[in-house]
């Protein structure tokens, strides 16, 4: 690959994926996400016939999800090397090694063999077979599917937030099954291009940013219809279905998939988790205004080389918190100003360590940059 005049040139080899790429992502999660509707539309007689060997497409699809991000995230913590800094040995940091490792043990444990194999088996099933309606942990990803379980509000509107409070939304970088992907992707010789090259930071996406507010608002409306639904009150048949047809169809397979994934070669990993994903934006409101103590500041030792903003995968302008002029300004940012993730890509990439995390327990703070 070759870069003129700034501008991102793809290799013969990554222009061949991405022909394959698109369709691909199309029609797995069309197969995927919306089998039972093409049931419904009677193209297909039974939902069984897209099972394989007796499985739910979301099991094979969850098997080779979870198998790339293991695979990525374990050869990042197992090779010692950070995948932001440059030079012949950057040896990887504490954070990233327990992020890295973080996102190996929750993708694999918490989001493919608990609702796929462990819940199945303590269920007394058999591990071949699968009902038409599998067991699925999604409420992690849409506010409205904390609704329909006591556990599931505990979840989203309690321990969540609280983790918020402590360490910003570290939950999308360190845990989350859609973030997982993102973040070992974007890790990737080609990721990390897209991520520095097709990130959108123009004044219009900033713009668009607020699109996830009207998502997380349309996702709480359906919530309290599943919630009145759950407690057996008042709730139409008709409500019920609209707002599941919503929530399977525009949000979670055109945005959520096919935008949220199919996107990646072209507007960076993070596009569903900066405009779309309700969670995200809740984590946001809710570090903003309940005065979330997580902060990235910066340190004398700027120079202004600007890697740190090129490193973001969330579109952030992380070096005029640093530097104006190529001046250190010593600013500071948190979840008041920005979308931040808590990814530590900034930190890394930056070779005169100006960049770092505030601790938990420090009081005074540098200067903020509004």
């Amino acid at each position: 690959m070759s870069y003129a005049k700034g501008v991102y040139q793809r290799s013969n080899l990554e222009r061949v994926f991405i022909v394959f790429y698109l369709p691909l992502v199309i029609v797995g999660y069309g197969v995927y996400k919306c089998h039972e509707l093409v049931v419904q539309l009677g193209w297909v007689h039974d939902v069984r016939s897209f099972f394989f060997l007796d499985k739910h497409p979301a099991f094979w699809y969850g098997l080779g999800y979870t198998a790339l991000v293991c695979f990525i995230a374990g050869k990042v913590v197992v090779q010692g090397k950070s995948p932001y800094k440059k030079g012949k040995n950057p040896a990887l940091s504490r954070y990233q090694r327990a992020k890295f490792t973080s996102i190996f043990v929750a993708q694999l444990l918490f989001f493919f063999l608990l609702p796929f194999v462990i819940i199945p088996w303590l269920k007394g099933q058999d591990l071949f077979y699968d009902p038409v309606a599998p067991t699925t942990l999604d409420a992690y990803v849409y506010v409205s599917k904390a609704f329909t379980s006591w556990g599931g509000i505990f979840y989203v509107f309690g321990l969540v937030p609280l983790s918020v409070w402590f360490f910003g939304k570290r939950y999308c970088s360190w845990f989350c099954a859609c973030g997982n992907l993102a973040e070992t992707i974007g890790v990737t010789s080609w990721g990390k291009n897209w991520v520095k090259h097709k990130t959108p930071t123009s004044p219009r996406a900033k713009k668009t940013e607020p699109l996830q507010t009207l998502l997380l608002i349309l996702g709480l409306a359906y919530g309290f219809v599943l919630f009145f639904d759950m407690l057996k009150l008042f709730t139409a048949e008709s409500l019920l279905l609209a707002g599941k047809y919503y929530q399977d169809i525009a949000v979670d397979y055109i945005f959520g998939a096919l935008v949220g994934v199919g996107a990646y070669p072209f507007l960076g990993t993070r596009v569903w988790c900066r405009f779309g994903c309700p969670l995200a934006k809740g984590m946001e409101l809710f570090g903003r205004y309940a005065g979330s103590k997580f902060e990235v500041v910066a340190n004398e030792n700027c120079k202004g080389l600007n890697l740190c903003s090129q490193a973001c995968p969330m579109g952030i302008d992380v070096a005029q918190y640093a530097h104006k002029d190529k001046t250190p300004i010593q600013g500071s940012f948190g979840l008041n100003q920005t979308l931040c993730i808590g990814c530590g890509g900034c930190i890394d990439i930056c070779p005169k360590d100006a960049l770092s995390f505030k601790p938990i327990n420090k009081i005074v703070t540098p200067n903020r940059i509004e």
